[in-house]
């Protein structure tokens, strides 16, 4: 009887001491080129992401890779007023706490495409025009939602490059009147421990 406990025991550690070499960790972080839909006078506005990651392999080609990242978001916005006499020029600065969940796939071991859903939490939002700062936070949603569909490529020792677009599914403003989404591409390093 006691064998068998032990060989119970041995067989459940060695499953489990497997099972935890395809689960690795990492920090990942890059350049973001955001901006908003549905703005004709919308720019892009260039920031960064950072943050962290787990990658949970099911089998050699899949894998499920939850992130946690810091996201610098928005738009250069420009208006025209009297007909084009008078141009201004704005930024909206938004800073976002993004959750996305990618499911990845292997088309050769080292390179991947991906897709997943991404929840986007709404840290800061502030309007900027010349010498004046606004927050505007209150008249945006707190929640943001997306997609996100990109690639990778991981070196042997780690190290990796990564590209990403998210398209936003939702309306960033409180406002029914107005209508804009979050668009932004990401391209950056990530490493796994």
């Amino acid at each position: 009887m006691k064998k068998l406990i032990l060989s119970g025991i041995l067989a459940i550690g060695t499953v489990l001491a497997v099972k935890a070499q395809t689960v690795k960790f990492g920090v990942k972080g890059g350049l973001n080129l955001a901006k908003i839909t549905n703005e004709s006078s919308a720019k892009t506005r260039a920031s960064f992401y950072a943050g962290g990651l787990v990658n949970i392999a099911l089998d050699e080609s899949w894998a499920i890779q939850p992130e946690l990242l810091y996201s610098g978001q928005g738009a250069k916005l420009k208006s025209s007023y009297l007909g084009g006499l008078i141009t201004t020029e704005g930024t909206l600065k938004t800073d976002y706490i993004n959750i996305p969940v990618m499911v990845q796939y292997s088309i050769v071991p080292a390179f991947y495409l991906e897709a997943g859903p991404q929840l986007g939490i709404l840290a800061s939002a502030k309007a900027k025009g010349g010498s004046v700062s606004v927050d505007v936070k209150d008249q945006m949603k707190t929640v943001d939602f997306g997609i996100g569909v990109g690639f990778g490529y991981k070196f042997d020792m780690g190290l990796g490059v990564s590209g990403r677009y998210n398209f936003g599914l939702t309306n960033i403003y409180d406002s029914d009147k107005v209508t804009n989404k979050n668009s932004v591409a990401q391209i950056g390093l990530f490493y796994m421990f």
